[in-house]
């Protein structure tokens, strides 16, 4: 339905209402389809042109496809509807004989018997009928899923249903088959309450759950918690847990319903839902009040902001309104001491990285301390004589500090994190952080010291590939240790085939954290498809302006709203560029004013239908004011590999079209994307 215009939105939803209503459909021509297997499909007439294909069985109905005439009975003359025979599960499948038009050429010259080279093309050739029956594939689907060539592995998510190809997925690359045998239903039992068939259906039990589905479709489901999911939410846990996963993989959602089960659980617990920026508080706090819209009392039990003011209020509590330093601040006090003769011939700029990324957010406070500190991160050793020259210089900022009563952060939450250790109590009986990949050195020792007061206090989502605002660090060195209790998700929810494809080349295929856990990308797949990225370098910004402004036409031509369409850029200083794309489009103010314009870090969190990634220039992406600002050669590699991670978090910010843009010879990232 999200793919008509919004007219024929509006008569789908009255049809709907209409047949909800009156199943029986009068004066809505209802037609039987004739083309297919499945003799319980029909047709219902929206407009002239606009059938709703559905399903009836005695007084259920189930609305089951949208689309113009001849799109709609192609899709029904392609479908059953009907129980798994062995998990009991109702699924969508496609019928084979239909699929065998539009098979490759290699099909129809496959050999009957297949040599081991060709097993090595077909991964899924040696396995049995009972073997696949058993992790739902349907039967009619057996031996063209023996027949399958690994080049069309990814294709396999549009031909089956989505436990099968979840399941075959994972067994063609590396994963074992057992792992996903799906629990058969009991005799007897409604197909569509089997876990798996929630993944396709949902069950209105009254018009208002209907009226709400239709009229809010995309708020509504950007809550949808599937039930692959659903057990790392309900699961009983015996110490700090993580969930990990590529961009798109339903982390936040996990995150969500894991706060949401644990103040169900119980009825006087007070859950913490965080993440580290503002903005991310807030598209939480929506999805909450969507999840608890029926419950008021459960959405009172979970209070949701940011990290930092959770803390500050703790602090306030206990000490008074703190009065922060600020980065300006200790760069002063940096530029005292050297007018005092301490610190050369060290740099400024080396310094004050020294300061936040090792002294300050580890709360060293004396020389050895220091010494003893691993360098993770800074790749420059220090002698002894330069880390006696160094300490001179931190000793200076934190006599400043103390004589003009400023505290950094790190301090605050240190201070939070000893008070914790010693009373063992907090006021929240649980929290759950989202975007936990870049939390700080002094809050995963705040939340270390949490962890400790009961098995189910913590519980984190983060990808490390999206690591934006941190060097790494080990958790376990700070009192927070998941090993053994961190589960990486492989599906992505959110972001097509073709955008997935194509951001994960900007990364590894495995990243490994300081504690030895490694998050594979290998293996991940999107549950639908979209239109190829486009990638576009221009030979100045006029080409470059022109061609975005096109695509911004083409996008609303396509039905996709404003505010579902997205312009991101490295920095501010490319808002101009954004800003002219959108003015060379002509809209209508009301539409272009609702079109976001974002930097990379901002667009952390958000997701948008469509989303152009501008002004990727040689001299914008990386940022050459950030790496000038380094203090040590060392460092530019993990300055490098932090900016390609920014371009990976644009691109994965968008759902459906993707488009990519800059300046010849452009950004030395874009290589990757082989275009």
């Amino acid at each position: 339905m999200g793919k008509l215009t919004h007219q024929e939105q509006k008569q789908v939803k009255i049809t709907s209402v209409d047949l909800a209503l009156d199943p029986k459909g009068s004066g809505l021509s209802l037609e039987r389809i004739t083309k297919t297997r499945d003799e319980k499909l029909w047709s219902a007439r929206v407009s002239r042109d606009l059938r709703i294909i559905m399903r009836r069985d005695g007084d259920d109905t189930l609305l089951a496809y949208v689309g113009h005439h001849d799109d709609a009975y192609n899709w029904a003359e392609r479908r059953r509807i009907i129980p798994h025979e062995r998990t009991g599960a109702m699924q969508i499948v496609e019928l084979t004989e239909k699929v065998e038009e539009s098979r490759p050429d290699y099909y129809e010259n496959a050999p009957k018997e297949a040599t081991p080279a060709e097993a090595k093309r077909q991964p899924f050739w040696g396995l049995q009928d009972d073997e696949l029956l058993d992790v739902g594939v349907p039967r009619d689907w057996l031996q063209p899923v023996r027949e399958w060539h690994e080049d069309d592995l990814d294709s396999i998510f549009h031909r089956l249903p989505a436990e099968a190809a979840e399941a075959l997925y994972d067994f063609a690359t590396g994963g074992k088959l057992e792992d996903h045998i799906v629990q058969p239903a009991e005799p007897g039992s409604d197909p569509f309450a089997h876990p798996d068939a929630q993944r396709r259906f949902r069950i209105m039990d009254n018009m208002d759950e209907l009226q709400a589905a239709l009229d809010a479709p995309f708020e509504k489901w950007a809550v949808f918690l599937h039930p692959a999911q659903r057990e790392l939410v309900v699961k009983q846990v015996t110490g700090p847990t993580r969930v990990t996963g590529s961009a798109g993989t339903g982390k936040t959602i996990v995150a969500l319903h894991r706060a949401v089960h644990l103040a169900s659980e119980d009825g006087s617990a007070r859950v913490l839902l965080t993440t580290f920026s503002q903005p991310l508080a807030n598209s939480l706090a929506i999805k909450c009040d969507l999840l608890c819209e029926m419950d008021s009392d459960l959405r009172k039990q979970i209070s949701v902001q940011p990290l930092d003011e959770a803390v500050r209020e703790l602090y306030v509590a206990e000490h008074g309104k703190p009065d922060v330093a600020s980065a300006v601040d200790i760069r002063v006090f940096i530029g005292e001491a050297f007018d005092a003769g301490m610190g050369a011939p060290l740099t400024i700029d080396f310094l004050l990285e020294e300061w936040e990324e090792l002294v300050d957010a580890w709360g060293v406070d004396d020389p050895d301390q220091y010494a003893k500190l691993p360098r993770v991160g800074r790749r420059t050793r220090l002698g002894s004589q330069q880390r006696e020259v160094a300490w001179q210089v931190f000793k200076h900022i934190r006599n400043e500090l103390a004589s003009r009563g400023l505290v950094t952060w790190p301090m605050i939450y240190n201070s939070m994190a000893e008070q914790i250790g010693a009373r063992g109590e907090v006021p929240f009986d649980h929290i759950v952080v989202d975007e936990a990949q870049d939390l700080s050195v002094a809050q995963v020792r705040f939340l270390g010291e949490v962890a400790k007061l009961s098995e189910d206090a913590l519980f984190l989502a983060g990808d490390i590939g999206q690591r934006i605002f941190r060097l790494p660090f080990s958790w376990t060195k700070l009192g927070l240790d998941v090993r053994g209790r961190s589960k990486s998700l492989k599906v992505n929810y959110r972001t097509s085939h073709q955008i997935r494809a194509m951001a994960d080349r900007l990364l590894p295929p495995s990243i490994t954290d300081m504690d030895g856990i490694e998050e594979g990308r290998r293996g991940t797949v999107s549950i639908f498809d979209g239109p190829q990225p486009h990638v576009l370098l221009a030979k100045n910004q006029d080409e470059e302006l022109r061609a975005v402004s096109s695509w911004l036409r083409s996008s609303s031509e396509n039905e996709i709203a404003p505010e579902r369409i997205g312009i991101l850029v490295r920095g501010e200083k490319q808002f101009k560029r954004a800003e002219a794309a959108i003015d060379a489009a002509k809209f209508d103010p009301s539409f272009a004013d609702k079109i976001a314009i974002a930097t990379m870090h901002d667009a952390k969190g958000l997701e948008f239908s469509a989303v152009a990634v501008m002004a990727c220039d040689e001299d914008v992406l990386p940022d050459p004011e950030r790496l000038t600002e380094i203090g040590d050669v060392a460092e530019l590699e993990t300055a490098y590999e932090t900016e390609r991670h920014l371009l990976y978090v644009a691109c994965t910010r968008a759902r459906d079209n993707l488009m990519v843009s800059g300046v010849e010879p452009g950004s030395e990232f874009l290589d990757d994307f082989e275009f």
